[in-house]
């Protein structure tokens, strides 16, 4: 787990940085002030997420297949939850917040897969 968060931690400092240098110097009209908030939510999602991933492939292999499933849902309809109220309380901004949020969405999700599919290889050797 530690080397999960040494590397989920680089990943967001990485993420923010690219983040800093494109909207400091590049696109400074689409900076969005949640930026840095989603960020902290993705680290959080994806490090409680991969915690109860190790459990339960611990547990049981089959379990651990079908919760796999069921978090993929949830988080999904999680993001598209807080995507709808964004765009409900910021008509303004809803293009540049889809658009960030499906980012961080596809970089934490295969970051996320990548690091399962070490863990399960490993198991399975």
């Amino acid at each position: 787990m530690k080397s999960f968060i040494t590397k989920l931690t680089a990943l967001t400092l990485a993420i923010a940085l690219l983040g800093w240098l494109v909207f400091s110097l590049f696109l400074p009209e689409y900076y969005l002030p949640i930026f840095p908030i989603l960020l902290a939510f993705f680290f959080i999602v994806t490090w409680g997420i991969h915690a109860y991933q190790l459990k339960m492939a611990k547990k049981d292999i089959g379990k651990f297949a079908r919760s796999n499933m069921l978090i993929t849902f949830f988080k999904l309809m999680t993001y598209s939850i807080l995507a709808v109220i964004y765009i409900a309380l910021e008509r303004e901004n809803a293009i540049q917040f889809v658009v960030g949020l499906m980012f961080l969405y596809l970089v934490y999700s295969f970051f996320e897969v990548k690091e399962i599919s070490k863990i399960n290889q490993k198991k399975n050797d």
